[in-house]
Parts: C-alpha cells; sequence; structure tokens
C-alpha cells in the first residue's frame, strides 16, 4: 500500500514523500519511500514501484538492494570462515580489495565476474590463481543465496565461469614434479647441522624434520600435529589428525603407515613433559627455516612440499605398487598418485 505525505521544507518549497509499506500475514514485509518536489512525480513513482514490486522475486531483490559483495565477504567470514586456515582466510580477504566487492550483491553478473578476471590477468596473475578467486566467488554466491536468501546470480556466475575456462584465463594450476637432487639434500643437511651446532637449543631440529618428511610423505602442519599417543609402534603406524581433504578436514583423522626409517626419527625425538606432540612446533616456523636455508644454499624453487613428492616417487622406485603407496601417503585419489610413478608405455615390460 502507497500513502503520499506533504511538507514544507526550510526553504519554504513543498516536498510530496511517497512511501510504500507491503504488508505479509500481519507483518510488514518490505518498506521503502522516496521523495520528490510534486505530488504527480510520487504518485507516478509509488504506481510504479507497487507494480514491479508484484512482479515474483521482486520483494527478496528490493530486500538486499544496495547490499554489496564486501558485505557478503565479510559476512561469510564471520559465520563459516572462522576455522579456515591461514592461506585460504588470505584468499578469502583478498577479494576485499578489489572493485567487485563494491558491487551489489543483486546486480553481480557475468559481467562483473568476467571484469574480474580479466582485470586479474593484466596484473600478471596467473590462470590457476585467478582460478581461485572464481571459487571463493561461487561459493560465497551460493552462501549468500542458500544460507540468507539473497538473490545471487547463480546461473549468470556459472556462465561466466564457463567462458572464462575455455578462453584460458582460469585454469587448474600445473602439476609440479619437483625433487631435491641427492646434492641439493646433503647442502641443506649440512647447513642444519651447522645451525643445530651454533644454537643447540634454539633451533629447530630442521634436519630431522626434513628427513622424516621425506620418510614419511607427511606435510609440513600434519607432521607437526603427529602424536605420540597416536602412535603404533608394534604395527608402525600412526594417526594423522584434521588429514587433508578437498571438502573435509575438521575430524578427517586417518592411520598411515610408516617406514623403519621414519620408526628410527620419530624414536630418537625428546618427549617434552606435558607435550603430546612428537614435532612440538609452528609449521610456520618450519617453512621459515625452510626457506632461509634453500636462499643460504643457493636452491631456487624447492618447496618443502616438494618432499612429499620426493617420499611418493621413492616409494614406488621401492617397488610398492600403487595401493600400498597409499597407506603411506594417504592420497584420497589414485589418480592423483599415477603421476609419481613416471611410468611411459615405452617402459612397460609384457609378461
Amino acid at each position: 500500500m502507497a500513502t503520499i505525505s506533504k511538507r514544507k521544507r526550510r526553504d519554504g518549497s513543498v516536498a510530496y514523500t511517497a512511501q510504500i509499506r507491503i504488508m505479509r500475514e500481519g507483518k510488514k514485509a518490505h518498506s521503502e519511500s522516496r521523495t520528490f518536489p510534486r505530488k504527480a512525480m510520487a504518485e507516478e513513482w509509488a504506481k510504479r514501484r507497487e507494480l514491479e514490486l508484484s512482479a515474483p522475486g521482486a520483494l527478496l531483490t528490493a530486500k538486499w538492494k544496495q547490499v554489496t559483495f564486501r558485505e557478503a565477504i565479510e559476512r561469510y567470514i564471520h559465520e563459516f570462515a572462522q576455522d579456515a586456515g591461514r592461506s585460504k582466510r588470505a584468499t578469502i580477504e583478498q577479494l576485499l580489495r578489489f572493485p567487485i566487492a563494491e558491487v551489489e550483491v543483486t546486480h553481480l553478473n557475468s559481467e562483473s565476474v568476467i571484469e574480474h578476471a580479466v582485470m586479474r590477468r593484466n596484473m600478471g596473475i596467473r590462470p590457476s590463481t585467478i582460478n581461485q578467486d572464481i571459487i571463493w566467488i561461487g561459493i560465497i554466491l551460493r552462501t549468500a543465496r542458500a544460507a540468507w536468501k539473497m538473490p545471487a546470480q547463480i546461473d549468470d556466475f556459472e556462465g561466466a565461469k564457463l567462458l572464462l575456462r575455455s578462453k584460458g584465463l582460469i585454469g587448474r594450476p600445473e602439476s609440479r614434479t619437483r625433487r631435491p637432487s641427492g646434492s641439493e639434500i646433503e647442502k641443506l643437511r649440512a647447513y642444519f647441522r651447522r645451525s643445530q651446532q651454533i644454537r643447540p637449543t634454539a633451533i629447530l631440529p630442521m634436519e630431522d624434520i626434513m628427513d622424516f618428511a621425506i620418510a614419511s610423505a607427511r606435510r609440513r602442519e600434519e607432521i607437526t600435529r603427529l602424536l605420540w599417543s597416536d602412535l603404533d609402534v608394534e604395527h608402525n603406524t600412526c594417526w594423522v589428525r584434521d588429514a587433508k581433504h578437498p571438502r573435509k578436514k575438521v575430524g578427517n583423522h586417518k592411520r598411515f603407515k610408516l617406514g623403519h626409517e621414519a620408526m628410527a626419527i620419530i624414536r630418537r625425538q625428546p618427549k617434552v613433559e606435558g607435550e603430546d606432540r612428537i614435532f612440538p612446533f609452528q609449521p610456520a616456523s618450519v617453512g621459515t627455516r625452510w626457506r632461509t636455508a634453500c636462499a643460504a644454499c643457493g636452491i631456487e624453487d624447492l618447496r618443502f612440499h616438494d618432499l612429499r613428492h620426493e617420499a611418493t616417487s621413492r616409494l614406488f622406485e621401492a617397488g610398492y605398487e600403487i595401493v600400498e603407496v597409499q597407506q603411506f601417503t594417504l592420497h584420497e585419489s589414485w589418480d592423483v598418485l599415477k603421476r609419481y610413478t613416471h611410468l611411459r608405455p615405452e617402459e612397460l615390460a609384457l609378461r
């Protein structure tokens, strides 16, 4: 229902305010108003808005008018990303820096998404990194629609994503095949030993951590979460808590097999009173020490995660089958493990 009210301004002129109130089941479902210098203009606007608001879905759109994507991002972080990892949270928060954050949710369409991807491409950003932006834009839009009933244009977004993929603006990251050479491992080992001798109580046992990563195929974050209470010495197994998973992480506890070398490294770790972790260190500190060591040794483009690739490759080279390697590495997909075998058709011997 629309009403027109008249009031006199301080300068003596007259203003007409048209107000629309829509009730549903005795409760106010929507209200909006607008002021005009003439009564006829106010009446015309009120009639037009009442007609627009009577269309299916129009009330929902009107409710979220002027709500920006920034507000949707911030609400998503507050309600759904409290336990997100540092890198994941940083990727989400990075979207707040770009123009797409200021677009109203009801107006965020395929054009907005494509413009964001093109802008990022022009900044020199790789398709795999742009793809992360697009993934999170989609997640937030779907959350806004499902959890908060925002009229997000999901179909429009999906159309934009298909176009961006077909044009090569977004894509999967290239699989890394980097493995440390024997000489690189020895250089790092020597560096860590020297550091340990200089400050034996203040330095992380990086030589053991590096060797354990190669022997166990565990990620940096996983190594620092392993517990003495989860270790089964009799069967050479241990539990990794909250193991990485594309959809489920919290509560994703899995048991994995440990080789003799990995068990030997564990046995020589000192037990700290009141501390159940086998390697009671921060993963960020391990990463910092790793990068410092690589730089000091002149080793380029070697990530700590590449040690997991090295470990997996060594298991195949030792003669283990895919199903057996998976018991060590806990890879979710056999297809992912296939790339570690480095087999070619011409190398396959006929039986």
